[in-house]
């Protein structure tokens, strides 16, 4: 689970005749729900958001789902700069981590207490960017923007958590305590 949902990655294993996008073997992510869970989902290509071939597939899965959360507080709640001063109050999910990371990137300067801060980060950012819903493209353009802070190497520092599908549990309770980016692999 993620602060979007549960967030699948994997590989394409087929197109049909009016694709345009995807292709057989490109690595993708979709927002599972209720009726497109299973193994092999069939699924519209306004639903999937490619992964770079040049960013591992599990870094890509780790911080994608938090990584748009915090690219929407960063971008649409309380956008910085270099030289403001932030102060970002805790989220259950992790994506505070997520923000002062990319934050610091982008040359804020993170401080221990709101009364400090020129920009503050509320809980009410985080649920306000968890609603976000990129249609027609905008969730690709904004995964661009996360992939590109990977690649620079903004999260590095982030601890993931790796868990097998037979421990499925121990992931989903890691997820509720706000552990940050938890992967639950498939079997190998």
């Amino acid at each position: 689970m993620s602060a979007l949902g549960v967030q699948a990655a994997g590989l394409v294993e087929a197109v049909g005749p009016e694709a345009g996008g995807f292709a057989p073997g490109d690595r993708v992510s979709y927002r599972v729900t209720s009726g497109n869970g299973g193994l092999n989902p069939l699924l519209p290509e306004r639903d999937l958001i490619g992964f770079p071939k040049d960013v591992a597939l599990e870094k890509a899965a780790a911080f994608l789902p938090l990584g748009l959360v915090a690219r929407a507080v960063l971008r649409f709640q309380r956008p910085v700069g270099r030289g403001n001063t932030l102060f970002v109050h805790e989220d259950p999910s992790g994506a505070d981590d997520f923000v002062r990371a990319w934050a610091s990137d982008l040359g804020a300067i993170l401080v221990d207490g709101p009364a400090a801060a020129d920009v503050v980060v509320t809980p009410a950012d985080f649920e306000a960017a968890r609603r976000w819903r990129g249609g027609h493209g905008v969730g690709q353009q904004a995964a661009v923007d996360v992939f590109q802070a990977v690649r620079r190497g903004v999260f590095d520092d982030l601890t993931v958590t790796s868990y097998g599908i037979a421990d499925a549990d121990k992931a989903r309770d890691d997820v509720a305590s706000g552990a940050g980016p938890v992967l639950l692999l498939p079997a190998a």
